[in-house]
């Protein structure tokens, strides 16, 4: 019995194994399954053995951008932050709609950027620019790095900028707005780059992220947008919030003042996390409780030589971001009879600043010298408005010095004259009622200008359109720093002397040679480095509203301060009204006749016409 049920069992587990091998090589086929297709999205790809995205990959998708012109978005404007390898390995961009792929490679035009091609706002180092073109020759790098790479779909164009370092840049910064501390890269790698730098000083202030020293970067300049905007650019800075950057964004503020360590993460796909991290605090002279004021016997108070005894005009400062102190001073009167210091209360037990101490700024700083004391010498009589600023990040003193009640309303800046981009540097400009201007040196061909309002801020500004050009054109106003950036105003070929004029009524500027006045008939007298700027030049065409001191006084104009030629005087038959202007090329040739003034002293508004060879003079209006 158990020997039959045994047999039975063996019969039927074999049975089992004989069906479960037929069941499994029934279901063999003659081959494998083939790999399932990789579905790939529609839309702009980059792919390349000198990348990561060595195949079709999320991360390497572009994204649409703004374009910095308007701060818009542009949805045929597209970007991606990769990192690539040198050599000839490379990328390409592909294009996917549906089965189709597309790969573009650099078009014939494409090529390095230089210095001399590229405009102040763009990033202080060579990059690629040009059009791209269907092939597949790749797109190539010099230097392994991050880069960003840009397309613009509509008009072709292509750029690649390397990413050799963030910066910060703004009041907050040391640089403040006029130039980057650097943030270094910490090392090279396809997939995830740290950038990042410690022991920054930050302020209580404003500031912004950018890459390689740059705002932005020239797509295509002549695109006409419609509406009269035109050209197509790509933001290369970053605010917004630090935890969340927007491309152009507005200023990020720093709300505490400190050290900090700042750091820019970017991983492939998903773009940068920035971090401010506070490692400590600052350590800065408390200004807040100082009392300032003026003692001397360069200044006269109520009619009355002053004297060193007494400290007037005694205040604590204005504070701004938490480290810049301000103490306003109006309606100081000098006298050319002594000097005069800035004092701490009443006695000598405190602080106190001279003229070797501080750097001069205003529409009057040439009007003040130094003794072997180190006092603010007057060199003349006069009233002034003055401020002075202690910025206590870096123990830097500034002594503005304004004619009481004229305050510059309008500045200058930029590398195309001696201001940089250094928006606390502007240079005053002379004027009133929305007509401003400044004879001083522009530093020629390549460089540019704008204006600005308020020392130590970006807006309000005005800069100029694509039609802006060395001589003349359209102001455009920035009114806030969130609005578009105008174009810079590009300076005239030669380095030299111009005087630049703005009419903010009107909205254009002129840039021509300088062109001043002298003479005993003005408040220049006959010395040839005081004589009065005029504005204009535009077709030639220069005038000055000012005071001329009556009969039998002249004056005459020149170009070049400290010289007597190139020189315009007059002839025989000019008066005090107009006439003609006979010109003198050099000390060599005849002295032309003196213009002469008016009878009556007052405001006169005087034109020189040096195209036409006229002049006129009339009461201002």
């Amino acid at each position: 019995m158990k020997k039959s049920n045994f047999l039975n069992a063996f019969k039927l587990s074999s049975l089992v194994l004989m069906t479960l091998v037929l069941t499994v090589t029934s279901c063999k086929k003659d081959k494998d399954d083939p790999t399932p297709p990789v579905i790939v999205l529609d839309g702009t790809y980059i792919k390349g053995a000198g990348t990561a995205l060595t195949d079709f990959d999320a991360k390497g998708m572009m994204k649409a951008t703004k374009n910095e012109v308007n701060q818009a978005d542009r949805a045929q404007l597209l970007e991606l932050y990769v990192a690539v390898k040198a050599g000839s390995d490379g990328f390409n961009i592909v294009k996917v709609e549906g089965d189709v792929k597309t790969t573009y490679g650099p078009g014939a035009d494409f090529a390095v950027v230089g210095e001399a091609d590229r405009i102040t706002d763009e990033p202080k180092l060579d990059f690629q620019r040009g059009s791209y073109v269907e092939t597949t020759t790749p797109f190539t790098v010099p230097a392994d790095g991050l880069y960003h790479v840009v397309i613009d779909t509509e008009v072709g164009k292509v750029v690649v900028v390397p990413v050799q370092y963030w910066g910060l840049i703004g009041a907050a910064t040391p640089g403040g707005w006029g130039g980057d501390t650097q943030i270094p890269a910490a090392g090279f790698d396809l997939s995830t780059m740290t950038f990042e730098v410690a022991d920054v000083t930050m302020t209580k202030a404003d500031f912004k992220f950018r890459y390689s020293g740059g705002w932005k970067v020239i797509i295509d300049d002549t695109f006409d947008l419609g509406g009269g905007v035109v050209g197509i650019r790509v933001n290369t800075n970053f605010g917004g919030a630090v935890n969340a950057l927007v491309p152009g964004g507005a200023n990020i503020a720093n709300e505490t003042s400190g050290k900090y360590t700042a750091k820019m993460v970017w991983t492939l796909g998903t773009g940068f996390v920035a971090t401010m991290t506070k490692t400590g605090d600052l350590d800065l002279t408390d200004y807040s409780a100082t009392q300032l004021g003026l003692v001397g016997d360069g200044l006269m108070v109520d009619g009355v030589q002053h004297n060193w005894d007494v400290t007037v005009q005694v205040q604590v400062p204005v504070v701004t971001n938490e480290t810049t102190y301000e103490w306003s001073f109006t309606g100081v009167e000098v006298t050319t009879l002594g000097s005069f210091k800035i004092r701490e209360g009443q006695d000598w037990n405190g602080k106190s600043f001279g003229y070797p101490q501080v750097t001069m700024a205003g529409l009057s700083a040439d009007k003040f010298d130094t003794n072997g004391d180190g006092n603010f010498v007057p060199l003349e009589d006069g009233t002034y408005d003055i401020i002075f600023k202690i910025d206590a990040v870096t123990e830097t003193y500034t002594f503005t010095v304004n004619p009481a009640g004229a305050a510059p309303e309008m500045f200058m800046l930029g590398d195309g004259c001696a201001a940089g981009w250094d928006n606390t540097a502007a240079l005053p400009m002379m004027g009133s009622n929305g007509v401003y201007y400044l004879a001083t040196n522009l530093l020629g061909t390549g460089k540019y200008i704008k204006f600005i309002t308020t020392l130590g801020q970006w807006a309000p500004m005005y800069g100029t359109d694509a039609a802006g050009t060395s001589t003349g054109g359209n102001l455009v106003f920035r009114a806030t720093e969130s609005d578009p950036d105008p174009s810079s105003i590009p300076a005239p070929e030669a380095e030299g002397m111009y005087v630049v004029t703005i009419n903010t009524n009107d909205m254009t500027y002129t840039i021509a040679p300088a062109l001043y006045m002298l003479g005993d008939g003005c408040t220049a007298g006959w010395d040839n480095n005081a004589a009065l700027p005029l504005m204009g030049g535009a077709n030639g065409v220069y005038s000055i509203t000012t005071t001329l001191l009556g009969t039998p006084k002249a004056v005459k104009f020149i170009t070049t301060l400290g010289q007597w030629a190139p020189m315009y005087g007059t002839d025989a038959a000019g008066t005090s009204t107009g006439g003609a202007l006979v010109f003198r090329a050099t000390e060599a040739d005849p002295d032309p006749a003196n213009i002469p003034a008016p009878d009556a002293q007052g405001m006169y508004t005087i034109t020189a016409d040096i195209t036409g060879l006229t002049y006129t003079i009339a009461p201002a209006k």
